[in-house]
């Protein structure tokens, strides 16, 4: 004998309160230069885009122009990311060491966050960057 379906949504006496989440490492924070308060922030968010980006922060890859810009509010995090992605050391390290295949492949993954989705997305990406270069 089994047991028959409810003809409603269960509910509880909590469903009212809001969901409440414990912040970790399995939850990625998400930096805006609108809402950083003091300097330290604004230090833990240019490594974090550094680290994103190259996977290190050497000191001799820094972008020390861009990140004074970020810093004084001239730009905005969108377009220091676009700076470091545009910087010599970018070049060298990724674009002129690997196939346009590989390149793409590495910044969807540095950039989006995400694998690209199949071959076809890899293929249009690879078009775009090899008649328009990096800077397309």
């Amino acid at each position: 004998m089994s047991i028959p379906l409810l003809g409603y949504k269960p509910s509880s006496q909590n469903v009212r309160v809001a969901g409440y989440d414990i912040g970790g490492d399995d939850q990625p924070r998400i930096y805006s230069a609108e809402n950083l308060l003091s300097s330290s922030e604004m230090n833990d968010l240019i490594e974090v885009a550094y680290r994103q980006i190259f996977f290190h922060a050497f000191r001799a890859d820094r972008e020390r122009f861009l990140e004074s810009q970020l810093r004084n509010g001239q730009i905005t995090v969108r377009d220091f990311i676009r700076g470091l992605l545009l910087s010599e050391t970018f070049y060298n390290s990724f674009y002129a060491k690997n196939s346009n295949y590989r390149f793409v492949e590495q910044c969807v993954q540095r950039v989006l966050g995400r694998d690209v989705y199949n071959e076809r997305e890899k293929i249009a990406w690879s078009i775009k960057v090899a008649t328009k270069g990096i800077e397309g």
